[in-house]
């Protein structure tokens, strides 16, 4: 992830992440290093998910990461979750609002894909 600096505090953009199949390097990586950024205190966190295939690992690598984001955003970061379906994917959209609803501090919007 990277980090940036802005105005008004600290801010991250994770950047385009990528869900493998394989998730080893995203538990090995990602998570670690959104932990270590939010424990600095009080941060802005913005994340985009696009999903466009899904199993049961990287539901669970999902379903971690938005408890760890809620967590922090009930500890006073700012915390904010576009996350992008495809229109017609109902299971995927399903998945989404299924995670989302249980995100108590976060602000998490779903959104649709872009056709491109």
């Amino acid at each position: 992830p990277g980090c940036h600096p802005r105005s008004g505090g600290r801010t991250a953009n994770p950047g385009g992440l990528v869900l493998s199949r394989k998730l080893n390097s995203f538990d090995a990586t990602v998570t670690p290093a959104i932990a270590a950024f939010l424990d600095g205190g009080p941060a802005r966190l913005m994340a985009e998910i696009r999903l466009t295939y899904f199993n049961s690992s990287s539901a669970r690598a999902l379903m971690e990461l938005l408890e760890q984001l809620d967590e922090a955003a009930g500890n006073g970061a700012e915390i904010t979750i576009d996350w992008y379906c495809d229109p017609d994917d109902d299971i995927t959209r399903e998945f989404a609002e299924d995670i989302a609803s249980d995100v108590s501090n976060a602000k998490v919007s779903i959104l649709d894909l872009d056709a491109d």
